[in-house]
């Protein structure tokens, strides 16, 4: 593959719903991909053709498309049920969106049936970049793990967020990322994959509450709230708060405590050995693309087709985190990990 500004990768993509078709968009402005082929509901041609993005009927075209160099999935849970991209994952390196899968014994599989093709398996985490998180992964760099006693997210939204957005453009097929209960589930993942390198430490034990009032759900999406508490080795204890129907609209961003210090809302907390607090703002390198950082590297690690063990072990970290908040759900007491 030649050089990422002359030549961007090629990006097969399955799925077109909001994210799918934000990818699309995005791309057509540049960076260091673009769609060129689209597997979804032929209803969409009409949104695909002004993109200059063909649509295929079946994912083993652009399997076997030369211009095709790597499978993008836009879903939000790519690998549901089964392993079922074997195929993807012999053919073409693959991308999906946070989380991969919600079964950890799924995600060993793919990370393994990919490792065993020489292709790629990368998650896409648009959230890395939030600013909050970088400000608050400044302030953790300089800790050891043991420092660390407490950390908490909260979000709150007013309302439920909205179904059918089509960005402007019709028409869309129905997009499971639209449906509330999967939107939490997602906002959880990124907090999680936030959460990991800010702890630096391992996840010993979590536990899950959430609404039990719908029969018929799987409990990770039953509702519209989702509240972790997490044990790690050194001692911290960490929860995430999500909620999708409050009424009163809070985000706290993350919120750190040590023994001497922490951090919140961008200012650096100090307490000084004569007991008094002093706070600073917090300085980190903040890129005015949210999402920017995260796409070139994905194309860095395409083309070098190196597999990065330490991405690896977080992306299936929150994978066995959201594994065991479902069975936390289901048995109502902590899962030791």
């Amino acid at each position: 593959m030649t050089d990422c500004a002359a030549s961007p990768l090629r990006v097969g993509l399955i799925g077109l719903g909001r994210p799918g078709l934000h990818l699309m968009e995005r791309f057509a402005s540049g960076g260091p991909f673009r769609v060129v082929a689209v597997w979804a509901d032929p209803i969409v041609a009409e949104v695909v053709s002004p993109f200059g993005v063909r649509l295929v009927n079946h994912p083993r075209e652009l399997l076997a498309a030369a211009d095709v160099d790597v499978v993008w999935f836009s879903e939000f849970d790519a690998f549901r049920n089964d392993f079922t991209a074997a195929d993807t994952l012999c053919e073409k390196h693959a991308i999906v969106q946070t989380p991969l899968t919600l079964s950890s014994t799924i995600a060993d599989r793919a990370f393994c049936e990919a490792a065993c093709s020489n292709r790629l398996l990368l998650v896409h985490h648009p959230r890395r970049s939030d600013p909050d998180f970088r400000q608050a992964l400044a302030v953790t760099e300089d800790l050891a793990p043991s420092a660390l006693r407490a950390v908490k997210f909260v979000s709150w939204s007013y309302g439920l967020p909205p179904r059918g957005a089509t960005r402007g453009h019709r028409p869309l097929p129905p997009d499971a990322s639209d449906d509330a209960q999967i939107t939490k589930v997602r906002f959880v993942a990124h907090a999680l994959d936030q959460l990991l390198p800010l702890v630096s430490d391992r996840p010993i034990r979590v536990f899950a509450t959430g609404d039990q009032n719908f029969p018929g759900f799987p409990k990770l999406f039953a509702g519209y709230s989702l509240s972790l508490q997490l044990t790690f080795e050194q001692g911290c204890q960490a929860e995430i708060d999500i909620r999708l129907d409050s009424p009163t609209k809070f985000q706290s961003g993350w919120l750190l405590t040590t023994e001497r210090g922490g951090y919140a809302k961008g200012q650096r907390f100090t307490l000084t050995d004569d007991g008094e607090v002093f706070d600073s703002p917090v300085t980190a390198a903040l890129d005015d693309n949210e999402d920017a950082d995260q796409s070139e590297w994905l194309a860095q690690q395409i083309r070098s087709g190196v597999r990065d063990h330490v991405e690896e072990v977080r992306v299936r970290t929150v994978v066995a985190l959201l594994d065991a908040a479902q069975r936390s759900l289901e048995s109502r007491r902590a899962i030791d990990l």
